[in-house]
C-alpha cells in the first residue's frame, strides 16, 4: 500500500508539471491574441491598412487555435487523470534518463478523442505521448530538452 501511494505521488507530480507548462503556454497564446487584436483595433481606423490588418488578424486566429488545443488537451488530461486515479490505474513508470514517465488507462467510447487531445497538448508543452492499447504513457522531459530515442 505504501509503495502504491508513493507511485501515485510521483504520477501526480508529473501531471502537475504538464498542467503548469500548459497553463504557461495557454497564457502566452492568449496574450498574443490580445496584442494582435489590439493592433487590429487601433489600426483599423487608418485608410489603406487592410493588408497590414490581415496579417495581425491571421496571427490572432492562429493563436486562438493553439489556445483551443491547449484548453482541450488540459481538459482531456485532467479528466483522464482523475478517472485513472479513481480506478487505481494512474502510476509513474521507471525514469529513463532525465525523463519522468507516467502511465494511465483511458477507457470508453471517447478514448480516441481524449488521447488525440492529450497528444496535441503534449506536442505543445514538451511531453511525448505513447499509446499501447488502453495504456497511455506520458514522458515529461526537463524544460528546453527535446525527446530523443533511448
Amino acid at each position: 500500500m505504501t509503495e502504491a501511494l508513493a507511485t501515485d505521488k510521483e504520477a501526480i507530480k508529473a501531471v502537475r508539471e504538464i498542467i503548469r507548462r500548459a497553463g504557461h503556454e495557454l497564457r502566452n497564446a492568449l496574450s498574443g491574441v490580445s496584442v494582435n487584436v489590439e493592433v487590429v483595433r487601433s489600426r483599423s481606423e487608418r485608410q489603406d491598412s487592410a493588408k497590414e490588418l490581415t496579417a495581425f488578424a491571421e496571427r490572432a486566429r492562429q493563436q486562438v487555435v493553439v489556445a483551443t488545443a491547449l484548453g482541450d488537451g488540459l481538459l482531456a488530461l485532467v479528466s483522464s487523470v482523475l478517472s485513472a486515479a479513481a480506478d487505481g490505474t494512474l502510476k509513474s513508470g521507471p525514469a529513463r534518463g532525465a525523463k519522468t514517465q507516467t502511465e494511465l488507462m483511458i477507457y470508453g467510447d471517447r478514448a480516441p478523442e481524449l488521447v488525440s487531445a492529450i497528444e496535441r497538448l503534449g506536442s505543445l508543452v514538451g511531453v511525448s505521448v505513447e499509446q499501447r492499447g488502453q495504456r497511455v504513457i506520458l514522458k515529461v522531459l526537463p524544460e528546453g530538452k527535446s525527446d530523443s530515442k533511448d
